[in-house]
C-alpha cells in the first residue's frame, strides 16, 4: 500500500511555498487508508472462525493493518437491550431453542429497515476509529481517519439488504468474504453446539437461515452469491486426538493461504494473476446475464482437458434449429417472434404457474379442505409453496446452463469427455444426470442449490469431496461436485486489470508501485460533492 501521509505531507509542501497543489494531489490526500471486510456464510460454516484467521493474517503484513472484528450479534444484543427484549445470556445461548430467540430479535430489528443490522455495524464501525483515533464522537459530525491503514471485519452478514447498505457507502473498500462449508459438516458441528437438538428441528433452523419467505428475514443464500472472494470452511482448521486434545493444524484447512492471497490483491504487494477456475467461472457469470428467465440467471462454462474454453451456457427457452433464444432476437420484432416468457404476449413463468395448478388442485380436490376459510386456504397455500411442491423443476420451458453449454459443444463438434464444467448455481438432478451422462470430470458452483437432489438420487457417480477423488476420465468412478473458492467474478476485473506499471521502463526491471492515481480500492474522506467544491475552488 502507499505510505499513509504521503499526498498530505505534499499538500503542506505546496502550501509553505505559497502554491496550490495539483489535482491528483488533492484527490489523493483524501485517501482514507481504511477497508471494510465482512463474512457471510450459512449457519454453522464457521464465520467466526474465518474473521479471526483474517483478523490474524491483516496484522502479521509487512504493513500491517489494525484490524477489529466487529459482531453483527452485538448489534442485535444493543438493540434488545435499547428496546429491553428478552435475549439469551451465558451458557444458555448455547440450545437451539436461544438460537431460534436470536433468529427472532434479528427479524424483529430488520422489520422496519432490512438494513437495520448493517446501520448498527456502521455505528460499531464509527465508535472503533473513535476509539483507535483517540476522537470524540458527535452527533452527524465525521469522525476522521487519521491515515493509518485500518481493517474493520464485519461477523456476519444475514441479508442482501445489508451488504448493498455497506456497498453504497464503503464502495470498492468493501469485500464481502463467502465462507463455504459442506452441509453436513454443518449440521454436524451445530448438534454439537447447540446440544444436540431434534433432526427436525435443526432442518427446520437451517433452512430458516437459508431463506426466510419474510422479507425481513434472514436470507443468508442470496447475501452469499453477493460475495467478492470465496473460503472453504469444511476442513477442521486443525487436526484432534482420539481424546480431544489438539494435535497440529489440518493441511487441509487452507483459509489463511487464501486470505493471505486476497491481501495481497487488495495491497499491491505482489503481481497476483488469476487462477483457472476464477477465469472459467467468470465466463460463467458473463454467460448468466444473457438469461431473460423471469426466476433466475445461470451461466455455465465447459472447459476442454487443457483449461481451453469449449462453450458457455445460459438458463434460456431452446428454439427450433438448434440453441436458444439470443439477442438477435431482443426488441427486433422479426419472424421469428422472441417466444421467451418475458417476451411473449402473456408474459408469465410456466413454472410457476403448473406449481400453482398442482396447489389449487390438491386444495380443491381434498374434501377436508373444502371448509377451510380463505385465509386459512392461502396458508396451506402458502405451506405447499415452501414445500416439495414448489420445489418442483419440471415445468420451466428454459434448457438450463449446464444443459446449454453442453449443447453447444457438441453442436460444434466438441466432446465433452473429461471436460470441467464450472456453473454459478448448484446443478439440478435433471442437469445431474446429463453432466454425468456426457463424461463431465468435475463441476465447479458457487451459489448452493438446496433443492437439487443430485447428490442423493445419484450418489453412486458422485463426489463431494476432493479427498481420494479420481477423475472418471483417468478411471475414477466419481463426478466432482465440489464449490468454487477464490476470486469471485464480480471482483474480477478489479483484482486483476493492470492499473499500474509493473516494470522500470529504462532496465525492464520489475516494478511494484501503487496506480498513480490511487488504487481501485480507494475510499476517500470527503464526499464528491466536498471534493468537487474543492477542486473547483480558485484558491
Amino acid at each position: 500500500m502507499s505510505e499513509p501521509g504521503l499526498s498530505e505531507k505534499a499538500i503542506r509542501e505546496s502550501a509553505a511555498v505559497g502554491s496550490k497543489p495539483d489535482a491528483k494531489t488533492e484527490v489523493l490526500a483524501e485517501a482514507a487508508h481504511e477497508f471494510v471486510f465482512a463474512v457471510v456464510g450459512h449457519i454453522g460454516s464457521g464465520t467466526s472462525v474465518v474473521a479471526r484467521a483474517f483478523k490474524e493474517i491483516l496484522e502479521r503484513q509487512k504493513n500491517p493493518f489494525h484490524a477489529t472484528i466487529l459482531k453483527a450479534r452485538d448489534v442485535i444484543e444493543d438493540w434488545a437491550k435499547a428496546a429491553e427484549k428478552e435475549f439469551p445470556k451465558g451458557a444458555a445461548a448455547r440450545t437451539i431453542a436461544t438460537a431460534e430467540q436470536w433468529q427472532d430479535l434479528g427479524d424483529e430489528m430488520r422489520g422496519k429497515d432490512t438494513a437495520a443490522v448493517a446501520k448498527g455495524l456502521i455505528k460499531k464501525i464509527r465508535e472503533a476509529r473513535a476509539v483507535a483515533t483517540n476522537s470524540q464522537i458527535k452527533d452527524k459530525e465525521p469522525v476522521l481517519p487519521d491515515g493509518v491503514p485500518r481493517a474493520y471485519i464485519l461477523d456476519a452478514l444475514r441479508h442482501p439488504a445489508e451488504v448493498n447498505l455497506l456497498r453504497h457507502l464503503y464502495q470498492d473498500a468493501f469485500v464481502l468474504i463467502g465462507v463455504v462449508c459442506d452441509q453436513d459438516i454443518r449440521e454436524q458441528r451445530l448438534r454439537q453446539k447447540l446440544d444436540s437438538p431434534a433432526p427436525k428441528d435443526l432442518r427446520d433452523f437451517m433452512k430458516r437461515d437459508e431463506k426466510d419467505n419474510r422479507r425481513h428475514g434472514q436470507q443468508v443464500a442470496k447475501t452469499f452469491q453477493l460475495a467478492d472472494f470465496y473460503v472453504d470452511n469444511t476442513p477442521d482448521r486443525f487436526l484432534y486426538t482420539e481424546s480431544g486434545e489438539k494435535r497440529e493444524e489440518n493441511p487441509e484447512w487452507d483459509i489463511n493461504e487464501k486470505l493471505g492471497r486476497l491481501v495481497r490483491i487488495v495491497s499491491h504487494d505482489t503481481i497476483e494473476r488469476p487462477e483457472l477456475s476464477e477465469t472459467a467461472m467468470h465466463h460463467a457469470y458473463s454467460a448468466q446475464m444473457r438469461s431473460s428467465c423471469l426466476s433466475r440467471q445461470v451461466g455455465a462454462a465447459l472447459l476442454d482437458r487443457d483449461g481451453n474454453l469449449l462453450s458457455t451456457g445460459t438458463n434460456e427457452v431452446p428454439k427450433a434449429g438448434g440453441g436458444v433464444y439470443g439477442e438477435q432476437y431482443a426488441g427486433d420484432g422479426e419472424p421469428p417472434l422472441d417466444q421467451r416468457c418475458a417476451y411473449r404476449p402473456d408474459k408469465y413463468c410456466s413454472s410457476t404457474k403448473e406449481q400453482n395448478i398442482i396447489i389449487n388442485g390438491i386444495i380443491d380436490d381434498v374434501s377436508s379442505i373444502q371448509s377451510l376459510t380463505t385465509p386459512k386456504k392461502e396458508q396451506l397455500r402458502q405451506r405447499l409453496k415452501d414445500g416439495r411442491v414448489g420445489d418442483t423443476i419440471e415445468f420451466s420451458r428454459a434448457v438450463h446452463a449446464e444443459m446449454d453449454a453442453l449443447l453447444s459443444a457438441s453442436r460444434s463438434g466438441g466432446g465433452t469427455v473429461g471436460t470441467r464444467l464450472f456453473v454459478t448455481t448448484y446443478p439440478c438432478h435433471y442437469c445431474a444426470r446429463h453432466i454425468i451422462s456426457a463424461g463431465v470430470d468435475e463441476v465447479q458452483y458457487i451459489e448452493p442449490y438446496f433443492k437439487s437432489l443430485a447428490s442423493r438420487l445419484h450418489s453412486d457417480a458422485i463426489q463431494q469431496r476432493l479427498t481420494g477423488w479420481k477423475p472418471p476420465s483417468q478411471g475414477g468412478n466419481t463426478v466432482l461436485f465440489r464449490p468454487f473458492t477464490g476470486v469471485a467474478p464480480r471482483l474480477y476485473r478489479r483484482a486483476f486489470m493492470k492499473d499500474r506499471d509493473l516494470k522500470n521502463d529504462d532496465t525492464g526491471d520489475l516494478l511494484l508501485s501503487t496506480p498513480e492515481w490511487g488504487t481501485s480500492w480507494h475510499l476517500r474522506m470527503k464526499s464528491y460533492l466536498q471534493l468537487e467544491a474543492q477542486l473547483a475552488s480558485s484558491d
